[in-house]
């Protein structure tokens, strides 16, 4: 069997810095379309959506010397529904984004898994850090804590491992340590993988990426199975879906947020705050090669699932970030 290979992420954003750029102007025009009983809410997305996020702080602190408020603060009392959630996350820098989104996964009445599975499995070190730091500032609460208080078993193991932020960045391939590591997990077989201290769990939270696309290569010629086959064989419920994240992630990060977009979007019903979530913050990062991986994986061009799956001035906002 020829193994398969794992392309390091590519970076195509679609939202970038407007070259003409006029902070003052743009919050008058800010102030002008929420003047009256009526929202100008085209207004509001043509300018929100086609700024980068420095550029939108700008605009926010222009507002609130010239017009009182924070424009955040305006929006949310303008805005309503899923259009005020793209429009309001825009306006909030990555790493705050993503301290709610945890606080909000850990806070709701049934443990969203699944996003805390996302966002900490795709951060790097240093955005791990930001969001731990901003976390118990904001709350007051260490979020590792808050994590092991409402998770269980292995996977509370796996998301306190991920936020101490111990894996190795060094951009290095070591060859023979990723032989030697895919064989001593071939050797020691899937079952001792379920122990809490055994060696793969402490490969999987502190190699590289690229460490460990080398060690799934290898592993692969070994056994002649991808490193996935043996997780599903091995694990169950939340613990094998946090481990499936984070080789999905080693392989190719757009990949990875491909399938959730498309996952969000399969069968009845939307998952709107998967969807946003992933279109924004995603937004100056990849999402216009995860927007080609889309249409090259599903068929459909990720412009046409989002316009089928969403309405109104929402679908708006959303098919402006996406659109470059």
């Amino acid at each position: 069997m020829t193994p398969r290979h794992y392309w390091p992420d590519k970076c195509t954003p679609t939202v970038y810095p407007a070259e003409v750029f006029d902070a003052t102007a743009d919050a008058a025009l800010m102030c002008q379309a929420m003047k009256g009983p009526s929202t100008d809410e085209q207004a509001i997305i043509d300018v929100i959506t086609k700024r980068g996020i420095v550029q939108r702080l700008e605009i926010d602190e222009s507002y609130k010397k010239h017009h009182g408020d924070t424009l955040l603060n305006d929006f949310k009392s303008k805005l309503t529904g899923n259009l005020g959630n793209v429009i309001t996350s825009l306006m909030t820098p990555l790493h705050h984004y993503y301290v709610k989104e945890l606080h909000d996964a850990v806070a709701a009445q049934e443990t969203d898994e699944e996003t805390i599975i996302e966002l900490l499995c795709t951060l790097g070190n240093w955005g791990i850090k930001a969001v731990v730091e901003s976390y118990e500032k904001l709350y007051g609460k260490s979020l590792e804590k808050d994590l092991k208080d409402d998770t269980s078993d292995d996977f509370k193991r796996l998301v306190a491992a991920l936020c101490r932020a111990n894996r190795d960045e060094n951009e290095g391939i070591d060859h023979s340590q990723a032989q030697f590591d895919a064989q001593s997990l071939f050797e020691s077989g899937e079952k001792q993988w379920r122990l809490s201290q055994s060696r793969f769990n402490s490969i999987i939270v502190t190699r590289s990426y690229r460490q460990l696309r080398q060690l799934f290569l290898e592993y692969e010629k070994i056994s002649g199975d991808d490193i996935e086959v043996p997780i599903e064989r091995a694990f169950s419920g939340s613990i094998k879906k946090g481990l499936l994240a984070l080789v999905k992630c080693a392989k190719s990060k757009v990949g990875f947020f491909t399938e959730r977009l498309h996952a969000a979007m399969q069968g009845i019903g939307t998952k709107d705050r998967t969807l946003i979530r992933i279109v924004v913050a995603r937004s100056e990062i990849d999402l216009g090669d995860i927007k080609k991986t889309f249409e090259k994986r599903y068929g459909k061009s990720l412009e046409s699932w989002i316009a089928g799956d969403t309405s109104g001035n929402y679908k708006k906002a959303l098919l402006s970030i996406v659109s470059t």
